[in-house]
């Protein structure tokens, strides 16, 4: 049975109500900061894939908790399934996306006061909005569905 949709993962990491961004830079699109993360790897499990990816963009060591979010851009087939994560270790330093060869892409990373995010344009927009409002009750898994990458503002 062939996959219909390519699969990345994204986590959210609250530590002392700051939030981690990564600030990303395409020739295609717009710059824009999200939560970090990247594709899943043929052989890696959905936790396995978090902790390497947060890893090796920001140096930072997670431990996931639950799926809080799923985004599918249909047009790309492809499904973001977005975690919590708890933060364990680590000192952020800005790594690599090794996703995106060639010009770096991943340009900035850094923790953000829950309270500031507003300063920022993240995506996801719906949960950047719902971490805003009430990021300390996050447990429901919303389903978000994009007709295309291309069409996020």
């Amino acid at each position: 049975m062939k996959n219909t949709h390519r699969i990345k993962v994204r986590a959210l990491i609250i530590k002392n109500e700051s939030v981690l961004l990564v600030r990303h830079e395409h020739h295609d699109r717009p710059p824009f900061w999200c939560f970090p993360g990247g594709f899943v790897e043929s052989d890696e499990d959905l936790f396995s894939a978090i902790k390497r990816e947060i890893r090796e963009e920001t140096q930072v060591v997670v431990s996931p908790r639950s799926v809080i979010a799923l985004q599918e851009f249909k047009r790309e087939s492809l499904l973001e399934v977005i975690f919590s994560c708890d933060y364990v270790s680590g000192k952020l330093k800005l790594g690599s996306d090794p996703d995106n060869p060639g010009i770096p892409t991943l340009v900035d990373a850094k923790w953000v006061r829950i309270d500031e995010l507003d300063r920022f344009k993240i995506l996801p927009v719906q949960l950047a909005s719902l971490l805003k409002n009430s990021w300390d009750n996050l447990c429901s898994v919303e389903l978000f569905q994009i007709e295309t990458m291309r069409e996020v503002p």
